[in-house]
């Protein structure tokens, strides 16, 4: 059967998550857009954006991570048409919850069920992270591999993810009133040419507790595991307060706490996301702030 039109699913996510750098991610509950589609004969790629901040992201397709992905996809038919995308932003653009890296990968399944595509994980994933070289300059893989698979992932070269379920806990998401022109590449721009050995020994053990946390399905552990001794202190001038808020959030019973994703928003893992979150908000003094409590899900992109 020839399906002319469909809509799609696809929730925000953390990627790093402290010592993971451009390896780690995790899928968010409740957190997410929606991507519809629509075949016309008219060829190309049609954006149309609602939701969040929609007047402040491109609609044209080659500088949208979500149109960009359409394309590519479209490039592999040999049949003539194009494609009108409606995009309703639920995730913040620009504050690390993988806002790009969602409607990425939303267009990513939209379109391998749109235009009957069959692709092997390792090929979806990557043609989710044409969108993020589109809006970032990087094809990364780990926020889309999130939004995608759902649960945790750990993305290995040539974009091949290992995907876990994740146990369940309290994670928020606190998001500081800041903007910066592009802030991804600036993210990445701030990041060290070379690394110091200890600090990098200390981010293999870490990582390697939180990937083994995940597969004990212990929480507390994997919390604990919030550790980033190489791209956090390179990062955390971007964060008002930054080593307040995560000192607050410690102090509340936050098991970890960390810049997510590229930030500038922090993130907060404990049993009380609630409390962590008022916390967190207090520390960042006189910069305005707003708490999203979610938790972690395993379910990844979808039809609806």
């Amino acid at each position: 059967m020839t399906i002319k039109q469909l809509k799609v699913y696809s929730p925000a996510s953390i990627a790093n998550l402290g010592p993971g750098f451009d390896v780690f991610g995790v899928a968010l509950d409740g957190l997410g857009d929606k991507v519809s589609v629509k075949r016309v004969s008219e060829p190309g790629v049609r954006v149309i954006m609602k939701g969040y901040e929609a007047d402040q992201i491109p609609v044209k397709a080659q500088l949208n991570s979500a149109g960009a992905v359409m394309e590519a996809a479209l490039s592999r038919l040999s049949e003539p048409g194009g494609v009108v995308m409606e995009i309703e932003k639920g995730i913040p653009p620009g504050k690390g919850m993988g806002s790009s890296g969602a409607s990425a990968a939303g267009a990513a399944v939209a379109a391998v069920k749109l235009l009957g595509l069959t692709l092997p994980q390792r090929e979806l994933v990557k043609l989710a992270a044409q969108g993020e070289a589109a809006v970032a300059g990087s094809a990364h893989a780990d926020n889309v591999s999130a939004s995608l698979l759902g649960g945790f992932i750990l993305v290995g070269d040539g974009y091949d993810v290992m995907r876990m379920d994740i146990p369940d806990i309290g994670f928020v998401v606190v998001v500081p009133d800041v903007r910066y022109e592009n802030k991804t590449k600036m993210a990445r721009e701030l990041l060290p040419k070379t690394v110091n050995l200890k600090d990098a020994v200390r981010n293999i053990g870490y990582a390697s507790r939180m990937a083994a946390a995940v597969a004990m399905k212990d929480p507390v552990m994997f919390g604990r595991s919030i550790c980033d001794s190489v791209i956090e202190p390179y990062r955390a001038g971007m964060i008002p307060n930054f080593h307040l808020v995560k000192l607050a959030a410690l102090q509340a019973g936050a098991y970890g706490c960390s810049i997510s994703g590229g930030g500038p928003s922090v993130f907060a893992v404990g049993e009380e996301p609630a409390e962590l979150g008022k916390a967190m908000i207090e520390a960042f003094g006189d910069t305005p702030a707003e708490a999203y409590i979610t938790r972690p899900t395993n379910l990844g992109t979808r039809v609806v």
